[in-house]
């Protein structure tokens, strides 16, 4: 298998067949050596989960290559959070390095390449706890390489290590002191951007946003001091936006099929520093509300306006 593609991967489904089909096919061209497949299970509420979820786990079943596979098929809905936390502590029982992907994250073929390179090139540095594949504002081109740092963490196709994911947590440690010493007035200087994100901690550590693993994950690379690669060049579209979708139902807003491009060179940044103009933007980005009121739509407007500002203004001072 010295000809398949080695860093193992990991590939999250759950329902939704025809948008798991897109994604498996692109990792069906690639012939991973090591492919892992965890699927969470039906919903009790969801009677029609059963028959998603079986057509589901048969996408997956029609692996053509010389494979390695693992599966964890669960018999019963545990949710987001703990499906996907679980399955990480499951692939990191094996290996010591991977890529992750989700059923609706579709990745331009050169993504798997830029994992591969990046795992390569920082497995010993614990300076760089994540490698993501989207980059949702990849109209700026940041810094003088193909890549940039980022405090955080992106998770629609995205890479690290085992000594990373034993970092992460389900609850927030130390959240009353991180909140007391202001550590977020240091990464998100933008106000509107900084409260979106203590507000999501503050949920998270209070226990009314429970529902996802992500935000932990963010939490502990900025609590451990880390940083994420992120390619200047957007490499994941999120394809599972609409009516059909698990959580992404709002098919106007701007993560949703976000257009992908190619990365062909790997040159690394001059200075091994987080790019603060690229968080603060990507936290603004964040603070996009479903446009169900009024109110709603006019801030999106007044967000999308200042966004539109400041890129042109750094295009021109460029």
């Amino acid at each position: 298998m010295t000809d398949l593609f080695q860093p193992p991967v990991l590939f999250l489904i759950f329902r939704q067949p025809d948008v798991t089909r897109k994604v498996f096919e692109q990792i069906r061209a690639l012939k991973p050596a090591h492919l892992y497949i965890s699927a969470d299970g039906p919903r009790e509420d969801h009677p029609d989960d059963i028959e998603e979820c079986e057509l589901t786990r048969a996408v997956v079943s029609a692996i053509d290559w010389e494979c390695d596979v693992s599966t964890r098929f669960l018999p019963t809905n545990l949710g987001l959070k703990k499906a996907v936390s679980s399955a990480l502590d499951w692939f990191f029982e094996s290996v010591d390095e991977g890529i992750v992907l989700e059923y609706d994250c579709l990745p331009d073929p050169s993504f798997f390449k830029f994992c591969e390179v990046m795992l390569d090139r920082y497995r010993n540095d614990p300076r760089i706890f994540s490698i993501c594949g989207d980059n949702l504002l990849a109209d700026i081109h940041r810094g003088d390489g193909d890549y940039y740092y980022s405090r955080l963490a992106g998770i629609w196709g995205w890479a690290t290590w085992k000594r990373s994911w034993e970092l992460w947590r389900p609850q927030l440690e130390n959240y009353e002191t991180f909140r007391d010493l202001s550590i977020m007035d240091s990464i998100i200087t933008v106000k509107e951007g900084r409260e979106f994100w203590l507000k999501t901690f503050d949920a998270v550590h209070d226990g009314r946003n429970n529902s996802t693993w992500a935000f932990c994950l963010v939490y502990a690379q900025i609590k451990n001091g880390g940083y994420c690669v992120v390619p200047n060049t957007n490499l994941i579209s999120n394809i599972g936006f609409g009516p059909q979708g698990t959580h992404a139902r709002d098919e106007s807003h701007p993560y949703a099929n976000v257009k992908t491009g190619s990365i062909k060179s790997f040159k690394a940044p001059s200075f091994f520093v987080p790019d603060l103009a690229a968080d603060n933007d990507a936290a603004m980005l964040a603070t996009y509300k479903a446009p169900k009121s009024l109110f709603n739509r006019f801030t999106n407007f007044l967000a999308r306006i200042r966004n539109l500002c400041i890129r042109i203004f750094r295009l021109f001072k460029a």
